[in-house]
């Protein structure tokens, strides 16, 4: 019996030591779903540059240590037009019915509910969407966002701080066909009024560009001081341009949308250099969100200058670390099994670790601030 023993251990050995070295690893189908489709914005090819350079340096950076425990991933792309945001739903059905353990989709919270739909079943994990509606979704559908309602929370704290004993006022010029603008302006409204800040009117408006006269006399009627764009930077920098010959000093607040010091159509637009405000957004700048987890640590000090400075970037690293830390604890060996798995674990692996961070925009640069709480 006892040849047939430490036949069975060695074999038994040989099997796992060829596992560890990555001779036989798992392989963990997981798939990108994105609108970055060129032809959608100018910008669309940076962003899709930078989307593709994160894949790359999470995919990398996290090979030893899933290799170590069993596992391979096998990555997909897929891009679609964000005009036709029905593509969310279908190309996420598509990619759960080929068998993908994981997606990661859309940054637009009315995309993202869109994905959920398409693939119920699916672990998934969207990278900026920040909707109240996305938070209801369960444990299967996660964001790496902080929620509108912190960060309207913060937004309302700050512009309090600004004037804490003068009555303050403001309006509301918002993109009614933006799930996560209306949800971010609701938010607000609610935190202003704790904060007795007090709302006097709001203009809906829909499409990427808005009406210049309607925004002008809206302005003209009210004569803010202080006016809330929760609004994607295209649409807010359109809004901010028709506003400034009619209230050059108004102070402008931003929601999650406007972008940061590298990515939108507010920073460094000419149109914009007498625009002052300051935004909320769930990402600091690239060299201090990646501070905040094991991957971004290794990512900094393996490049002197990471050329991924968007939040969508920063969030990408963040869900190759928490991936591959759920694989190595949980240790699937099927999609079933890596459901279950997710939904234990995946509040702790995706989630923000960044809180709220706070930008000023002056002399059409939106700078950040640090850190705020409420």
């Amino acid at each position: 019996m006892k040849p047939i023993f430490f036949a069975i251990i060695l074999a038994f050995t040989f099997f796992k030591t060829q596992l560890v070295n990555g001779a036989t690893p798992i392989k963990v189908p997981i798939t990108f779903i994105e609108a970055l489709a060129p032809k959608d914005t100018t910008a669309s090819e940076r962003f899709q540059t930078e989307y593709k350079a994160a894949i790359n340096a999470g995919k990398e950076l996290s090979k030893s240590k899933l290799a170590r425990c069993g596992y391979e991933l096998s990555e997909k792309m897929v891009f679609y037009d964000a005009s036709d945001n029905i593509q969310a739903l279908e190309q996420a059905k598509k990619s759960s019915e080929e068998g993908a353990w994981f997606l990661i989709g859309p940054r637009r919270s009315n995309h993202y509910l869109l994905f959920a739909q398409g693939s119920p079943n699916t672990p998934s994990v969207s990278l900026m969407a920040s909707a109240t509606e996305v938070s209801r979704l369960g444990p299967t559908h996660l964001s790496m966002a902080s929620s509108n309602s912190q960060m309207a929370r913060v937004a309302a704290a700050h512009l309090k701080t600004l004037s804490p004993k003068a009555p303050l006022y403001y309006v509301t010029i918002l993109s009614e066909d933006c799930v996560t603008c209306v949800d971010f302006a609701q938010e607000f409204d609610k935190a202003a009024s704790q904060k007795e800040i007090t709302k006097k009117a709001e203009l809906k408006i829909i499409g990427e560009t808005p009406n210049p006269e309607l925004i002008k006399d809206f302005a003209k009627k009210h004569q803010p001081k202080h006016v809330l764009l929760p609004n994607y930077s295209k649409v807010s920098a359109a809004v901010i341009h028709a506003l400034l010959p009619v209230i050059p000093h108004a102070l402008f607040i931003g929601g999650d949308g406007w972008g940061d010091s590298k990515y939108g159509f507010i920073q460094n637009n000419e149109n914009l250099n007498a625009a002052n405000g300051f935004t909320v957004r769930g990402f600091p700048p690239a060299k201090e969100g990646l501070k905040e987890f094991s991957l971004g640590e290794k990512l900094l000090k393996t490049r002197n200058s990471p050329e991924l400075f968007s939040g969508s970037a920063q969030a990408i690293v963040r869900i190759f670390d928490g991936l591959s830390s759920l694989l190595c604890e949980a240790k699937p060996k099927t999609l079933a099994e890596f459901r279950t798995a997710f939904t234990r674990l995946g509040s702790r692996e995706f989630s923000a670790p960044w809180g709220v961070s706070l930008y000023n925009l002056k002399a059409g640069e939106i700078i950040y601030q640090g850190k705020r709480s409420e």
